[in-house]
């Protein structure tokens, strides 16, 4: 069965709606919904106050800071993820035809005129990067590409193999998931909300255990590309994990040794 991510609801608050009104507005929104249903909150550049109080409303979200790196962090219930990779992770499922929205939605329009003013920009230090052109908003994109980010299992550590364990005891067959992503606003932008299901049945074979990553040592912080177009940045300790054996390989080309 394919993949299919819907687009169930979009909605924009109101500029400089108070923290606690927001707070209470994706309460009620979360609320109506399957009660598995995940928060995803973007709160880079408003402060982690919002997210905690978002903690203590009992909402249990998932805390991200976006950056223009390469890698993801995870620290407890907060993940550091490069703002590449969440757009890229829309823009494929938009290319493979996964990604589904309601004509009637009110905000489609403002989404879509969103997806076409984004445009990937590679920064003088080798990033990829990707902006809304100069006064335009970016928010329904970022609140949409963090539940779909979501959905692919990224936020959370050793999702493949969580998704194959639960297969194995039989609870993995659940057809549906389900997904709040919210884009925090500042002073010139909303705050943005998108509600997102993913429905179709696990891959099993995808969803398999993977084999152990290959660990390359390199100058510390030194960074390599592989044919594959991935991107690898060693550590403070100049370790690099790499799960592709292709990669690797080119790594190793490139001067890595074996750790």
């Amino acid at each position: 069965m394919s993949t299919l991510y819907r687009i169930n609801h979009l909605e924009r608050l109101p500029l400089k709606t108070p923290y606690p009104a927001q707070v209470e507005r994706i309460r009620a929104i979360k609320s109506r919904l399957p009660r598995q249903t995940e928060l995803v909150i973007d709160f880079t550049g408003v402060g982690k106050g919002i997210f905690d109080m978002m903690v203590d409303a009992g909402l249990s979200p998932i805390g991200v800071t976006i950056h223009g790196g390469f890698e993801v962090h995870h620290a407890g219930s907060v993940v550091s993820v490069p703002k590449s990779v969440l757009v890229s992770t829309l823009v494929a499922r938009l290319h493979a035809g996964e990604l589904q929205v309601p004509q009637d939605l009110r905000e489609w329009p403002a989404l879509r005129r969103e997806l076409l003013n984004f445009r990937p920009e590679i920064t003088r230090s080798g990033n990829e990067t990707w902006n809304a052109r100069s006064g335009e908003h970016d928010d329904l994109v970022l609140a949409t590409a963090l539940a779909v980010w979501h959905l692919t299992g990224a936020s959370t550590k050793y999702a493949g193999l969580l998704r194959w364990y639960a297969v194995e005891a039989g609870g993995g067959t659940a057809s549906e998931q389900w997904a709040i992503g919210v884009d925090l606003g500042q002073s010139v932008d909303p705050t943005a909300i998108a509600v997102l299901s993913k429905s179709g049945q696990p891959d099993i074979a995808a969803a398999a255990p993977e084999s152990a990553p290959e660990v390359l040592r390199a100058r510390p912080y030194a960074c390599f590309q592989a044919a594959s177009g991935r991107r690898y940045t060693a550590s403070e300790m100049g370790l690099i994990e790499c799960s592709d054996p292709d990669d690797a390989a080119d790594l190793r080309r490139a001067g890595c040794k074996v750790a």
